[in-house]
């Protein structure tokens, strides 16, 4: 099972560099609430969360 902090390693990987994660990390909190930096650890293996992220993702062209 995908947790947030997993789908934030993976955004990490595809991304040129630390100043974008950080930006579309930004963009994710906005729109789901979750903190994919530093998430919740609640958060962290919840299902509707990792969904929510995923699909705010996928929303902005990325894989998860």
């Amino acid at each position: 099972m995908a947790t947030v902090s997993t789908l934030a390693a993976n955004l990490e990987r595809q991304l040129s560099n630390r100043g974008s994660f950080l930006s579309v990390a930004t963009r994710v909190l906005l729109r789901t609430g979750v903190n994919i930096r530093e998430p919740k650890p609640q958060q962290d293996g919840d299902e509707a969360a990792v969904s929510q992220v995923r699909a705010a993702l996928a929303a902005m062209g990325f894989q998860t």
